[in-house]
């Protein structure tokens, strides 16, 4: 195993002082090229970070269904799941960079854009899924010939025939329920 500059046998060595030695040496031996990548993705990890830190596990965070940060403009774009919650969280804009600002990362702006129709992806799949077990059905017995006739002379006085229908619907399948309940009760 290869050691850093510094000399392990002497003492003990804090965890971050290794981490900090070993960056320095793989920065040290990169490339310009390589050295600005690495800068580059240590700059976007640290917006991400203060992204969560100020945003994640918050009522406006759960409708956030990307994040995307462009290190040409130093800016974080943010995909919302609807656009009111787009339009919510530009209002929000300056309050979140100024937040994001004492976490730790600088950006010059935030971009907030809805999703696309019919994009869902995987995290909010999960968070859409219910939570409650299904329901069992609902008790339901059919009627007979002569509880139908009841209802249907019942909704006769009403003229609209649209009104009488819906009504005539609506009483049905309330006795229905009724009756299945009461059988259900019964056995």
């Amino acid at each position: 195993m290869r050691r850093a500059n510094y000399e392990r046998e002497n003492g003990t060595t804090a965890f971050s002082d290794f981490l900090g030695a070993e960056r320095q040496h793989i920065l040290a031996s990169a490339t310009p090229e390589r050295r600005a990548q690495m800068e580059a993705a240590e700059e976007s990890r640290a917006v991400y970070r203060a992204w969560n830190a100020v945003c994640s596990g918050t009522r406006e965070g759960r409708h956030v269904t990307g994040l995307r940060y462009l290190p040409e403009s130093n800016e974080l774009l943010v995909y919302l799941d609807s656009p009111s919650w787009t339009q919510e969280m530009t209002l929000l804009r300056e309050i979140i960079r100024a937040r994001m600002e004492r976490a730790g990362a600088h950006v010059d702006g935030l971009v907030f854009k809805t999703t696309r129709p019919g994009h869902t992806p995987p995290a909010a799949k999960e968070r859409l899924r219910p939570v409650a077990p299904a329901r069992p059905p609902a008790p339901h017995a059919d009627l007979n010939e002569a509880e139908r006739a009841e209802i249907e002379r019942q909704v006769s006085p009403i003229e609209d025939q649209k009104l009488r229908e819906a009504l005539q619907n609506a009483m049905r399948a309330s006795a229905e329920w009724a009756k299945g309940v009461q059988s259900k009760k019964e056995s």
